[in-house]
């Protein structure tokens, strides 16, 4: 898979909480409903960790491509080590059939460095299937930031976000 200078393939994480979508059954009354301490089912449960909540940010490509940075919101959810979600962003770079690009992303969180690595997978939408590699730092003033790198092939880029809202 090519990449061109202009930005066929961009990126972006908007990252939902994959796990309780992946364990709620078709037509199960509470898959994805906000719960009093989370933002769905999957947030509440008492194996949410510190990473998991709501966060903002946006991705940029290298400097000289011409490429204009990318907002995203971020649903995280953390249980130990593991991280995983479900990704929505604005389409950018697919076909125009849909406004919309979505992924899942899975990865690890290292407590001893702050390190975040996770591969987002794209679906498909918009003709967009393809891995994007990235690995972060988490800030150590609570967790509330982190900021890294991206990678698609060498092509590489950086993201920063920072939680608007945790989960208790």
């Amino acid at each position: 898979m090519g990449i061109s200078r202009h930005g066929r393939y961009g990126l972006a994480l908007v990252l939902v909480p994959i796990a309780a979508l992946a364990s709620a059954a078709p037509g199960d009354d509470d898959a994805g409903k906000k719960t009093a301490t989370g933002c769905c089912a999957c947030c509440s449960s008492s194996k949410a960790g510190g990473l998991s909540g709501v966060w903002t940010g946006e991705y940029r490509y290298a400097e000289g491509t011409g490429q204009r940075p990318v907002a995203f919101t971020a649903f995280l959810f953390q249980d130990g080590d593991r991280i995983k979600a479900m990704i929505k962003e604005a389409n950018t770079f697919g076909d125009q059939q849909s406004p919309w690009l979505h992924a899942t992303a899975e990865g690890r969180y290292d407590e001893a460095t702050h390190t975040l690595r996770f591969t987002k997978t794209y679906d498909g939408t918009a003709g967009v299937s393809h891995n994007v590699a990235y690995s972060g730092v988490v800030a150590s003033e609570g967790g509330r930031s982190m900021e890294g790198t991206w990678d698609i092939d060498g092509v590489k880029g950086s993201f920063a976000m920072r939680r608007s809202a945790s989960v208790d």
